[in-house]
C-alpha cells in the first residue's frame, strides 16, 4: 500500500511541471506554490478518487481557489491520468 509521504513528493512534482496553471514553473523558487493542493490530491488518490473526481478537483482548484476564469479540462484530465499513474508506480 502507498503511503502519504511517499506519494505526496511525486504529486507535488506533477503539479508544479505539469498543471502549473499560473505559469511558475519556470521559477524553482516558487515550487512551493502548489503544495496545498498536492496535499489535498495526495488524500484523494490515496482514498481511491478516479480520473473524473481529480480532474474536477484540479478544475475547482484553478477556479475557485486561483480565481482563474477559464481552465484547460483537457490538462485536468491529462494531470489527473499522470497522478493515477504515479499511484501505479508506487
Amino acid at each position: 500500500m502507498v503511503k502519504e509521504a511517499e506519494l505526496y513528493p511525486a504529486v507535488a512534482d506533477v503539479l508544479f511541471r505539469e498543471w502549473d496553471p499560473i505559469g511558475v514553473n519556470g521559477h524553482e523558487l516558487c515550487r512551493d506554490e502548489y503544495n496545498g493542493y498536492a496535499r489535498a490530491l495526495t488524500r484523494l488518490l490515496l482514498e481511491g478518487a478516479d480520473e473524473y473526481k481529480l480532474a474536477a478537483r484540479l478544475r475547482e482548484f484553478a477556479r475557485g481557489s486561483m480565481g482563474l476564469s477559464h481552465t484547460d479540462d483537457e490538462l485536468h484530465r491529462r494531470v489527473a491520468r499522470r497522478l493515477l499513474a504515479r499511484v501505479a508506480e508506487r
